[in-house]
């Protein structure tokens, strides 16, 4: 008989390493059952008694936690800024109709949109001032389970980040639990196929044949927020094949340079019909298409023949009077420090400073364009308003945009917010600061200041 002296810490791994078979694929997303809805078939009156006259649009921009603590600020703002509609007085956040995010900011979307005031009472302490970072690290590089896990490829560290966020954060919730009651919640990625961005909606879930209600809202998160080299994509499968029918595609050509390129875009979704070329999704960070998150919004229109009084009728929001587009940009100051050291600066921080600098050159077209939109939306509302029902008031119709950009702090209060990190943990006083500079540039905005007034005299 041989007798074979095993290390104890081999039969540790192989322990551990069977354990985990069970547990190394991710849960991927499942296939729709029946055929896709189009866009018309899909958009259900809110049932939140807001006002059909006041759309309220906001945009959260990426940044890991300042992004999150920024808007969370601009979100605490408009739950104190109160309107008087239709001789009501009401808070303008109950009016917010629609949240697009991106990376940092669809942490705090898509709380706000699962929970509600709830967001107010414990997001700080579950999110914000956590040590997620930390948590994040001892669970992927100190845990030797998830060792195991990470070794046959399927299972990769933006998995693990999924897991904890729908444990600690999300608490299991899918897509069907955002509430009824509540705006619509769009969290951005980035497919790296198509090189363009990829929106959790019915819409572009339809084009895959998947079922977006029963998806993890962590795992949504987990893939707006996949900066590359530091998080692995999320997966998403493509069951394209498993549908007899396509979503409907309303794009229009148009001969304007730019609304010709968003045409071309838009008609790149019909790839995913081809599921053999496009057998599976790899989303990474949203902040790579659009850092603001606000071209999932144009997209919209674009797929409605490039008409937004098509928009408001498949949303049942053709009431519309004033529309108010909140852009909440969290990105970074330069970081100084840099050219004051001889030692060049690390790996993560040339990701990190490169990273900010196409996306703030990125972000001014991106706005330029949502605000040289407006006037040929106006046109088309009022083409159809006052086509189906000829009246004094057919014509009134008002666009708002307000930018509520982390540059703009005050001089004097700038050495604060020098140098913050795009990370997922920051002290709590920098925390905090982001949120009174959230708050404090919202009601500083002229635009908002405005805006406010009008409705005052509504």
């Amino acid at each position: 008989m041989i007798k074979i002296n095993i290390p104890a810490f081999a039969i540790i791994a192989f322990s551990l390493f069977f354990s985990a078979c069970s547990v190394t694929s991710p849960k991927m997303n499942e296939p729709l059952r029946g055929s896709p809805l189009n866009l018309k078939t899909q958009a259900k009156k809110n049932l939140n008694p807001k006002s059909d006259e006041l759309t309220v649009i906001l945009t959260f921009s990426g940044g890991g936690t300042r992004a999150a603590a920024f808007s969370y600020g601009v979100l605490n703002e408009l739950r104190r800024t109160p309107v008087l509609i239709k001789n009501k007085k009401r808070r303008l956040l109950d009016e917010v109709d629609l949240i697009s995010s991106v990376s940092g900011g669809s942490f705090t979307s898509a709380y706000y949109g699962l929970f509600g005031e709830r967001i107010f009472r414990d997001f700080e302490r579950k999110f914000l001032k956590k040590k997620i970072q930390s948590d994040l690290i001892k669970l992927s590089l100190l845990n030797p389970k998830a060792w195991v896990r990470l070794l046959p490829g399927l299972f990769e560290r933006s998995d693990l980040a999924a897991e904890y966020y729908n444990q600690f954060i999300f608490k299991k919730k899918t897509f069907a639990d955002f509430r009824k009651d509540g705006p619509k919640i769009i969290i951005n990625a980035t497919d790296l196929s198509l090189g363009q961005g990829f929106a959790f909606t019915d819409y572009h879930f339809g084009w895959i044949c998947s079922d977006l209600k029963s998806y993890p809202v962590a795992r949504a998160v987990a893939a707006s927020s996949a900066v590359p080299i530091l998080f692995s994509p999320i997966t998403l499968r493509n069951h394209a094949s498993k549908c007899g029918s396509t979503p409907t595609l309303w794009s229009n050509k148009n001969n304007n340079k730019k609304d010709k390129n968003r045409y071309e875009a838009s008609l790149k979704i019909q790839n995913y019909r081809d599921e053999e070329k496009y057998k599976y999704l790899h989303l990474v960070d949203g902040g790579i298409a659009d850092n603001l998150g606000i071209r999932s919004i144009m997209d919209m229109v674009t797929y409605h023949r490039n008409n937004m009084w098509d928009v408001l009728n498949t949303f049942h929001m053709t009431r519309t009077r004033k529309f108010l587009f909140i852009v909440v940009n969290a990105s970074s100051f330069k970081d100084t420090r840099i050219a004051a050291s001889r030692i060049p600066p690390s790996s993560i921080k040339i990701l990190d400073e490169v990273t900010n600098i196409q996306f703030n050159k990125y972000n001014i077209e991106t706005l330029d364009f949502l605000r040289n939109k407006f006037p040929e939306w106006k046109r088309q509302i009022i083409a159809g308003r006052c086509k189906h029902k000829t009246s004094a008031d057919c014509k009134d119709v008002e666009f708002t945009l307000v930018e509520v950009n982390l540059r703009d702090i005050p001089q004097q209060q700038r050495k604060d917010f020098m140098n913050i990190p795009t990370s997922l943990e920051l002290p709590p006083k920098t925390v905090d600061r982001l949120e009174e500079a959230g708050a404090y540039l919202l009601r500083q905005s002229a635009a908002f200041q405005e805006f406010l007034g009008k409705m005052r005299h509504h």
